[in-house]
């Protein structure tokens, strides 16, 4: 298995030569435009001064340029930092100054955000901050233009210059209870348990991809190297809606689909149920949340296709998912069995491994385990068990035949007078109700009981919803009275993270401390 770049997209442009690669409305790139166009790049880059282990943030959505950008960086041996859009000058700040970013290639302006203008005032207060390369139009004269750097010649490619244990990709950590960690990828960490993984997904030259998550995301950003090894078409999709995403799968035959949970149950209560939808869709691939078994068995049933479930996270890239002719209710009730190239070990409280059946904490050790995290080598020692296992923060048990079940984060635990009670079990019921769009629910400190559960929801339109509305329906449901959320909180929509999740640390800062509806 290939653990370089160069060694993928040159062999995919002498195998699928004027095959379509990618396909992005009305831009098309064959494999070997792709090869062409990422050492193009890459040759402009290093005539800029960029080198080997500098880092460069891509900040653009799912297009065609940011799988150029992705390969070029990779193929010089600089280092690429994908930031998510949803970020900001206060992010971005504290992100391009920890990794000390020297460029950065980012679109001209998004949703009526002028992120041009951001970088450059970034540029001001950032001293490695040399370069900006703009998609799209360039406003002033000091910035690169993305379009003109594809001209020209391109890079020459020395095989000894850029090593499988070099520094690949430098991801920042999601999480929003303080400034995300730096996760530190080798093209070694990166690359090869990822094209294993495309196998066990069954892709080959026919299939037709599309990831409606973000590419600067763990969950998305293999699927561009998937795409090229295995001789499959990608589809860009820049921005989702139901609507384009039907007109995708009919105009270009997508058939393997890469979604957060939300974007199918958007889909499922875009379209009619009644129906079944001709697509030639075979594979969706989903995750980052507990799935819901009604939505596994209505999209099933909409689109004729199978759910593989996956888990993950940035450090270890897909650790688990099952397989495509698994039954289908293990994508429910399971995260699947480990990846070809890794192992999961559940562990209690003091490290010692757990028999098949007890909760405990998910560990992690493969070949895509990350290298540590930039600059904090405490933190990377901290979540390591002696035998070299990555301790996740997630609960989870296994059972006889291997399957692992995600129950909840450790820190999603809500202690009711010492009644553990796991809040994603809350919310898949939550979700599940036909007036609420999103769910979350937390932890509200209690004199008495310690916790009490707090339901924090967002709801269709002209819908309404009450606490009793919720209790009883939970009750409904089969759930204990004693897991029932004591308070509701009704807002206009829940902040999420740049990867799609609800933001429980946001939500924590915001509500814990004041006077919820009761």
């Amino acid at each position: 298995m290939p653990n370089m770049v160069q060694d993928i997209v040159e062999h995919a442009a002498v195998r699928y030569g004027e095959k379509p690669a990618i396909i992005d409305g009305e831009h098309a790139l064959s494999f070997a435009e792709v090869n062409e166009r990422s050492l193009r790049l890459a040759g402009r880059l290093r005539d800029l001064g960029v080198q080997k282990g500098d880092a460069v943030a891509v900040q653009l959505p799912n297009s065609w340029e940011f799988a150029v950008a992705h390969l070029a960086l990779a193929r010089l041996g600089a280092i690429m930092v994908p930031v998510n859009l949803v970020y900001r000058q206060k992010e971005l700040s504290f992100m391009f100054s920890f990794a000390h970013v020297k460029a950065v290639i980012a679109i001209d302006e998004w949703k009526g955000f002028d992120h041009a203008e951001m970088m450059e005032s970034l540029r001001q207060t950032i001293q490695t901050l040399q370069h900006i390369i703009i998609v799209g139009e360039r406003k002033r004269p000091d910035h690169y233009s993305f379009g003109e750097m594809l001209t020209g010649s391109g890079l020459s490619v020395d095989r000894g210059e850029v090593s499988p244990d070099d520094p690949m990709m430098m991801m920042f950590t999601s999480g929003t209870e303080s400034d995300p960690k730096a996760v530190i990828h080798t093209y070694e960490t990166f690359i090869p348990a990822h094209l294993h993984n495309g196998r066990e997904y069954g892709l080959t030259g026919d299939d037709i991809m599309l990831c409606l998550t973000p590419m600067s995301h763990m969950f998305s950003l293999p699927m561009i190297l998937m795409g090229l090894y295995s001789g499959a078409a990608q589809v860009m999709l820049s921005q989702f809606s139901v609507e384009r995403v039907l007109d995708v799968f009919s105009q270009y035959g997508v058939t393997f689909c890469v979604a957060a949970p939300a974007h199918l149950i958007d889909i499922l209560k875009g379209t009619d149920e009644t129906k079944a939808y001709p697509s030639k869709l075979r594979l969706v691939l989903t995750g980052g949340t507990k799935i819901p078994p009604w939505m596994v068995e209505s999209f099933r049933q909409r689109f004729r296709c199978s759910i593989v479930a996956q888990w993950g996270m940035t450090e270890i890239g897909a650790g688990s998912f099952t397989r495509p002719n698994d039954a289908p209710h293990l994508a429910s009730d399971t995260v699947g069995r480990p990846c070809p190239t890794g192992e999961i070990v559940i562990f209690d409280e003091n490290q010692k491994p757990l028999p098949n059946g007890q909760v405990g904490e998910i560990g992690f050790h493969g070949r895509s385990l990350f290298k540590g995290y930039y600059k904090n080598e405490a933190a990377t020692q901290q979540f390591m068990t002696k035998d070299g296992f990555f301790l996740t923060g997630d609960l989870g048990w296994k059972d006889e035949e291997g399957y692992v079940h995600y129950v909840s984060r450790k820190k999603d635990i809500i202690n009711r007078g010492g009644l553990k009670v796991h809040a994603a079990e809350i919310e898949e019921v939550l979700l599940s109700h036909p007036h609420i769009r999103q769910a979350a629910v937390i932890a509200i400190p209690d004199e008495r009981l310690g916790e009490r559960g707090c339901a924090i929801v967002s709801l269709k339109e002209g819908t309404a919803f009450s606490l009793e509305d919720m209790q009883q329906y939970l009750l409904k449901a089969g759930m204990a009275k004693y897991k029932l959320p004591e308070y509701l909180k009704i807002i206009d929509e829940l902040p999420t993270t740049a990867s799609g999740k609800v933001s429980k640390g946001m939500l924590r800062k915001q509500y814990v401390q004041i006077e919820v509806n009761k």
